[in-house]
């Protein structure tokens, strides 16, 4: 055995490669107790072939063959181990079966391979260290296959998203409701109160309630884990068809392949699949072969990720061939896979098959939970199944356990109420030891007065135990569903364009939502509408806006110019054709500037007109400026002016005039390179024959779309051409199409390098027409610079785009391109500007490429791609060698619409004193005038930028010392994503950048990446521990962000739905945010906290009655009520005022609470409702009324000689009980519904009579349903319920226990009045309302002004708040010097917001001064 276990060792890790499909077979097959098909378990092997498989065959007959025993291990080589497997095909060929070619495996084999498959698996442990997964295409296979990496079968397809089985529920859940302190808290005197003699008040009586909510709240969890159960169920049932091979009964033995419908839980690893049209996809699938062209198919992975449009997806070229049942029957191979891992963009694996591996990527990948489209059936091979899936382990693990803030005071005053019932217990123990040893004389008493100090300890605490209700949680839980109803029903919150209303996915922190202190928001899809607008676009030196509908096609003045100064040009059809070969290179050219600055100018370009115009984002809000101006910058700078551009439609009349000219060429290329570096696809609407197109990227849509409307239309794209239909004809072309003047081109696909987010660039290596090989680069332009060629001083004119046979007479080019220097200095220019009007841009580069250089390239990219360790860091390092030395092609700006109110939303955000912080990916320019347009930067503002090219540490701590002395108004600082990468490697700058951030009015921070968004929230969060942050996005890109923070919320917007799906609430405007956050936010905080402190303040009332009462019984632990009454009173009769307080209540109205944020800032961010100080004032109101109605029914028997006191000498224990609690239900039910209660509705005074008629007819009922053998109950509210005397008992006792109240209320209204007292009056007089609501706008605008001139610095209420949260320490130790610096990092916004510093900022400083100094002169007037 020492031998074979050597050997084992020897070819341990040859094993894992597992290169023999053979040699896995045989494994897989000898552990089966299945027929085994003799082909296959035999075969030829390599000098690769001595693997574990042979090495166990060789095991198992090692006792048996004497020959084999005397080899040693040294002698032991290859031809040996051929010759022995020779020697055993004979010996197996000989009890070959001749029906179905099978051997039996006999019972002892099968126990000797069980025994290698342990030893084995005790030599390689799980196999942890394999990175990838190796599964063998085997159709014909009955048994699972093996997981290399575990060596077991691979896990079935079933799905389980129940939390529970019928086995694990009762327990699981009664650890859940046991781990709850309240609830063990109630257990434990449920417990004491069943020991005969130490309950004054039943031995059931906290048992059964208790049991009965927490069945509720078991029935609830039970429920909504049936639902699961049911889903899970229909989902794993559902059916597909499946591949089943079978061999025929004729001498050929050929493989017949039928497809069977399987189970979705009954797929497992390998098998083979059809997914026909509109049918999802029921597990990870390896695309074999698509019955759409070329192997492509559609699929929606809308469940998946939320993005709406379709995903392309294709399969191999070499398995697209596999197009029927028999052709997958005979098909074998091996594929090799990543591990199972939550990343739904990227794959990496290969296949094997027919001794060839070819390279397998995301575009051959069907994910499990999306939907097959547009395509009519598809082959696929299960890779992934179950849990292993990428949906499942996408599956929401370890987030954050969020809980509301106002959870911390409650769990305070549980512990209090607690505290004082131990107090009261111990209190009452020591008195009624006392009375006892002091009670010898009253002999009546007899057994009476025996003590028993720890039974009557515990007897006090069941009679107060119920102090804390215990029924609190579950009509929380019920009052916030309420809640969560009336935000999913909120019309205000409804967005009819796309049928989207509001919607709550969690009840939990519904009051959360009402103490919001900083707002994390992303920007684009969340404070835009992620509809990109194709704006202007750069080429050639010139800036052209793309708007169609700003020129006409008749009495162009351009056109006219042009025609002047054009000598003679003959038309072609196929003019701009690149399947030609020859073209004359003469051309024209005016070197006078004059020509182009001054001849060739139109009439200034107002926008005013277009319907494309109203999606324009900058300045959005109302103004009495026209959208000509709005368009202008906004900060003082010096742009194109609006009068010099042309627009598209001249550019497309260039081209047509100017067409062989450099200009002319470099235009007419940039369009073709517009209209093909992408990845869209184009599809043909059948009804009006309409192309669209469908894009993963809504930029590339915008300037697909856009090359189609300037005549350069993508008809078609396959696997490896992309077609083109050309306009020739200008303008004119477009509005009456010639097809004399369209020219068709294909231009073949050579590479496609992807996008991604490290490279921020994609590119296509196309091989044109005429040709040539072409590389199309479009990117972010900081990376699209960085590979440019060195420009070049020399001119342009013999650099030839196009190669064309036309005969064409010179023409005088109007728009000379000097050098690549001053070509490279106007394109960057353009940026800057385009950027610094908040355009989204992007740079395009091309470079034409040799024959013998993209064959040596291509080939390590074709090594690269098929690599599977690293494959994308080889990829990328690849792309890099032929990513240099391009030119500059042109320029795009698109324009991502701000959505509606976004200015006027963020306005009342921080007037209701919320912190905004912007987190976006987008560069710093663009950043900064998002922020002007959306208002989080104001005329007046001081911009701090944080950079890293300085000292962070001084800079950092200089700024906050000028924040501190006030000399920053309304800071906001600006960080990017690679400066934050630095901070967060070093505590101390994090800490002082979170200070920065704290003192600043709002922050912006740029090119972030997800993981930066929620360290920034994490960071706030573990600084300001009091405070309560939100996080809002849109996009997969925020999920992190949104789970990070206290409350979080997704926009139901473009970018899909998986943001919302993961957030706690979803609306579908960022303006909504002011409905949700001032109104159902403040409500439900109002809501929650009343609720609150209501139960406490009737359970108080009620049970200290009982104490008051003790010192009349000689503290003998007598209850004053009736048992089951006193069970009774939390949910029968006192249950009903505090749910309506909780579920309807509303302090102030809509329309308040809309116009006036600053009414937000003074509830629920300063605890105004609910804190210690609140609670303490209700306690004591509720002892107060516990003392009134004890006292003043016990004094009025003393009076009332009728009321049977004179006759017997006391009243009827019960009578005076029945009394007693009558005071209490209506001083209770007064109090919360009407005294606290603001908003009396029909629901208010219909439940409070429910409540008053549903206590007197439990008491009439019971009066005569009471068992007869109890006369101390049965009977009493009979007769004490028709004298006079009860009556006036109550009235009197419920009038003096509330009339100081109501006093208090009025005098407190009048002479210390609040917010919420004040606005309350001015609610009734609706006109007053509106004018005060206009009079604050105003001053709010007015207040603009005057904080050009006046600081907001520590003097105001809010920064002195923020500053208790910062070292200040950390502010004085900065050297005046130090801060002097650095203080160039401060920039009035004023002064400029260019990072650049240019001179044309300096210019405009006197005239800033100037209007500081009339700003200030009227100040003081």
């Amino acid at each position: 055995m020492d031998y074979i276990t050597n050997l084992y060792n020897s070819l341990k890790e040859r094993d894992h490669s597992l290169s023999n499909s053979h040699s896995q077979s045989l494994r897989q097959e000898l552990t089966s107790s299945q027929e085994v098909p003799i082909t296959k378990y035999l075969g030829t092997l390599d000098n690769n072939g001595l693997t574990m498989g042979v090495m166990e065959e060789m095991y198992k007959n090692s006792k048996n063959d004497p020959c084999f025993s005397k080899i040693s291990i040294d002698s032991l080589d290859l031809v040996d181990v051929r010759n022995f497997i020779n020697m055993k095909n004979n010996e197996k060929e000989s009890k070959e079966s001749p029906i179905n070619n099978c051997i039996i495996p006999n019972t002892m084999k099968m126990a000797l391979c069980h025994v290698i498959k342990r030893f084995r698996t005790l030599i390689y442990g799980q196999c942890s260290e394999i990175s990838y997964r190796e599964i063998l295409i085997l159709p014909e296979r009955k048994e699972p296959l093996l997981d290399s990496r575990t060596n077991k079968p691979f896990i079935n397809n079933s799905i389980t998203t129940s939390r529970y089985t019928f086995y694990n529920f009762l327990p699981k859940q009664l650890y859940a409701q046991f781990s709850k302190i309240a609830n063990l808290y109630f257990l434990f005197v449920a417990v004491i109160q069943t020991i005969p003699g130490w309950s004054p008040t039943g031995q059931f009586t906290t048992l059964i309630p208790l049991l009965s909510f927490m069945s509720l709240s078991i029935a609830h969890e039970g429920f909504d884990d049936i639902r699961r159960h049911k889903q899970d169920k229909v989902e794993n049932n559902n059916e597909c068809l499946s591949l089943h091979v079978y061999h025929s009964n004729d001498v050929s033995s050929q493989r017949i392949g039928l497809w069977t419908k399987t189970k979705w839980k009954n797929l497992q690893v390998g098998d083979i699949v059809s997914i026909k049209a509109q049918e999802w996809i029921p597990a990870d699938l390896l695309l074999l072969h698509s019955k759409g062209e070329e192997g492509i198919c559609y699929v929606e992975t809308a469940a998946l990720d939320g993005e709406t449009n379709l995903k392309q997806r294709q399969a191999l070229k070499e398995t697209n061939s596999l197009t029927s049942p028999e052709a997958l029957a005979n098909f074998s191979g091996n594929v090799k896979t990543e591990n199972p891992n939550q990343d739904l963009y990227n794959f990496d694996g290969s296949i094997e098959f027919d001794g060839t591996t070819y390279p397998l990527t995301n575009d051959q990948i069907l994910l499990r939970g999306t939907i097959l489209r547009n395509t009519s059936e598809i082959y696929g091979l299960v890779i992934f199944t179950g849990r292993e899936t990428k949906l499942r382990m996408n599956a929401t693990k370890n987030i954050r356990t969020k809980a509301p803030s106002i959870q911390k005071y409650m769990n305070r005053v549980v512990m209090i109420i607690f505290c004082f019932v131990i107090i009261l217990a111990t209190i009452y123990t020591i008195l009624a030891y006392y009375w006892a040893v002091n009670a010898g004389d009253f002999w009546y008493l007899g057994h009476h007065l025996k003590h028993n100090v720890v039974s009557t300890f515990f007897a006090y605490i069941i009679l107060y135990n119920t102090m804390i209700p215990i029924s609190l949680y579950v009509t929380l839980e019920i009052i916030k569903l309420a809640q969560v109803y009336f935000i999913n029903h909120d019309l205000d919150m409804y967005h009819e364009e796309t049928d989207t209303p509001a919607e709550a996915r969690t009840s939990t922190i519904n009051e959360e939502l009402g103490q919001v202190n900083y707002l994390f928001s992303d920007k684009t899809g969340t404070l835009t509408d992620n509809i990109m607008l194709f704006r202007k676009l750069s080429v050639g030196g010139r800036s052209f806006l793309h708007d169609l509908s700003v020129r006409k096609f008749q009495d162009d003045e351009l056109l006219l110019k042009l025609q002047k100064h054009r000598n003679r040009v003959t038309s072609s059809g196929n003019r701009y054709s690149l399947s030609s070969n020859n073209h004359n290179n003469q051309t024209g050219r005016v070197s006078n500037e004059i020509i182009e600055e001054q001849s060739i100018q139109i009439d200034p370009l107002c926008r005013k007109n277009s319907a494309a115009s109203t999606f324009s984002m900058i300045a959005p809000r109302s103004s009495a400026n026209s959208r000509c101006n709005s368009f202008a910058s906004m900060n003082s700078q010096k742009v194109i002016s609006n009068q010099k551009i042309l627009s598209t439609l001249d550019l497309l009349t260039i081209i047509k005039y100017q067409y062989n000219t450099p200009f002319g060429e470099r235009a007419r290329f940039f369009l073709l390179a517009m209209a093909l570096c992408h990845t869209c696809v184009p599809e043909v609407d059948l009804n009006s024959q309409e192309i669209f197109y469908q894009s993963a990227s809504p930029d590339e849509f915008a300037i697909v779309t856009t090359a189609k409307e300037l005549g350069y239309i993508v008809s078609n794209r396959s696997m490896g051409v992309v077609s083109l239909q050309v306009f020739n004809d200008g303008p004119d072309g477009l509005k009456v199409p010639n097809e004399d003047n369209v020219s068709y081109e294909d231009y073949k696909i050579l590479n496609v390098i992807e996008f991604s987010s490290k490279r921020k660039r994609m590119s296509i290596i196309y091989r044109l027409p005429d040709g040539r090989i072409c590389l199309l680069s479009k990117g972010a332009d900081t990376v699209i610079l960085d590979r440019l060629r060195h420009p070049q001083t020399k001119t342009m004119t013999d650099k030839k785009l196009f190669i064309e046979n036309t005969n064409q007479n010179p023409v005088k080019d109007l728009f000379s391109i000097h050098d690549d220097k001053w070509l490279y200095s106007r394109t960057i220019q353009h940026i800057q500007e385009f950027s610094t009007e908040g355009l989204r841009t992007l740079l395009y580069g091309h470079k034409f490429i040799d024959e013998d250089e993209y064959t040596t390239w291509n080939k390590l990219y074709q090594s690269a791609s098929t690599s599977l360790v690293d494959r994308q860091k080889k990829l990328e390092d690849v792309a890099e060698l032929i990513e240099r030395d391009l030119e500059i092609t042109g320029a795009t700006a698109i324009e991502d619409k701000l959505q509606n109110g976004v200015p006027e939303t963020i306005d009342k955000l921080r007037r209701a004193g919320i912190k905004i912080w912007m987190l976006t990916g987008d560069k710093r320019e663009t950043a900064i005038n998002i922020g002007h347009s959306c208002s989080l930067i104001k005329e007046y503002s001081t911009i701090i930028i944080v950079d890293s090219n300085v000292d962070l540490k001084k800079k950092l701590q200089s700024s906050l010392k000028n924040i501190h002395k006030g000399k920053a108004n309304h800071a906001v600082a600006i960080i990017d994503g690679a400066t934050l990468m630095i901070i967060e490697q070093n505590p101390e700058i994090m800490d002082l950048f979170i200070n920065l951030g704290i003192l600043c009015e709002a922050v912006i921070c740029c090119r972030v990446s997800p993981c930066q968004k929620a360290l920034v929230v994490r960071k706030i969060r573990e600084k300001l521990t009091n405070a309560v942050t939100l996080a809002i996005g849109d996009g997969a890109n925020d999920i992190a962000m949104i789970q990070e923070a206290h409350v979080g919320i997704g926009i139901m917007g473009r970018e899909g739905l998986q943001a919302a799906r993961t957030s706690d609430y979803s609306i579908a405007q960022f303006r909504y945010l002011m409905s949700l956050l001032f109104v159902h936010g403040r409500w439900s905080y109002i809501r929650v906290s009343k609720f609150v402190l209501g139960t406490f303040y009737k359970c108080m009332c009620f049970y200290i009655t009982q104490g008051i009462y003790q010192f009349f019984t000689g503290f003998s632990e007598t209850s004053l009520y009736e048992h089951w009454t006193l069970s009774a009173y939390n949910t029968l009769f006192s249950s009903l005022p505090v749910l309506v307080i909780g579920m309807f209540e509303k302090d102030l109205n809509k329309k308040t609470l809309m116009g006036v944020p600053e009414l937000y800032h003074t509830m629920g961010q300063l605890n105004s409702a609910f804190n210690l100080r609140i609670f303490f004032s209700w306690v004591c109101a509720g002892i107060y009324h516990a003392v009134m109605i004890v006292l003043i029914p016990f004094c009025l028997h003393e009076v009332i000689t009728e009321f049977e006191l004179r006759a017997i000498g006391s009243p009827p224990l019960y009578e005076l009980g029945v009394t007693v609690y009558t005071c209490v239900v209506f001083v209770v039910t007064i109090k919360i519904a009407y005294l606290e209660c603001h908003n009396w509705t029909f629901i208010t005074h219909f439940t409070s009579f429910l409540t008053l008629f549903g206590w007197f007819l439990f008491q009439t009922l019971y009066n005569y349903l009471y068992p007869r053998n109890n006369n101390e109950v049965r009977g009493v509210f009979s007769n004490v319920g028709v004298k006079y005397e009860y009556w006036f008992t109550i009235i009197i006792t419920v009038s003096l226990a509330l009339i100081p109240n109501y006093l208090v209320k009025i005098v407190k209204s009048i002479v210390l009045p609040n917010d919420v007292d004040i606005y309350q009056q001015i609610e009734k007089d609706d006109k007053l309302l509106n004018r005060i609501i206009e009079e604050r706008n105003e001053n709010e605008r007015r207040l603009i002004g005057s904080k050009k001139v006046f600081n907001n610095g520590i003097g105001d209420d809010d920064k002195m708040e923020d500053l208790k949260d910062i070292d200040v320490e950390i502010i004085e130790s900065v050297d005046d010097d130090d801060m002097n610096d650095f203080d160039f990092g401060i920039n009035n916004n004023n002064e400029s917001n260019n990072i650049d510093q240019t001179k044309e900022n300096e210019d405009t400083n006197d005239t800033n001064m100037e209007s500081l100094e009339s700003s200030q002169n009227q100040q003081e007037l």
